[in-house]
């Protein structure tokens, strides 16, 4: 026969386990005991850490990135332009991505004055981003099979 006991939590630990339980449709008992194995498996495997780390990787950089450009193409000034120029050389410097077409896109999209051309620039733009993106990381999970071989 199981015994059963009480743990003091914080409520909002004991919100958060609650919902999961019902979203999950399972006692809050197997949700924290799933919770806990997850965690004591992650801390056995070195693999997995690293995979945690490369995801963690990946998202700085691309947040850096979307920061940046997101930032220009709400206002294409020489300011907004150099941090973007910054971050994709970062890229080119840390993880080998050649981001250059970003730069010269944006670089003519500032200098435009034709709201046609800025309008298919900013196509382009988005296109080169999303590119980049996934050279990120795709560029990580190459990694990360690679350390595995």
């Amino acid at each position: 026969m199981t015994r059963w006991s009480t743990i003091k939590v914080p409520s909002e630990l004991r919100d958060r386990t609650k919902a999961l339980a019902e979203k999950l449709n399972k006692p809050q008992w197997q949700v924290i005991l799933e919770a806990i194995s997850f965690y004591e498996e992650f801390l056995r495997k070195p693999k997995v850490r690293q995979s945690v780390s490369n995801l963690e990787k990946v998202a700085w950089y691309i947040t850096k990135l979307a920061t940046s450009f997101g930032a220009f193409k709400e206002n294409p000034n020489s300011e907004n332009f150099s941090y973007l120029q910054k971050r994709v050389q970062e890229l080119k410097e840390r993880l080998g991505i050649d981001a250059e077409l970003l730069i010269r896109l944006a670089e003519y999209y500032m200098k435009t004055k034709d709201e046609d051309m800025k309008k298919k620039l900013r196509i382009d733009m988005n296109a080169a981003f999303k590119q980049i993106v996934k050279d990120v990381i795709l560029s990580q999970l190459f990694e990360l099979w690679t350390s595995e071989q």
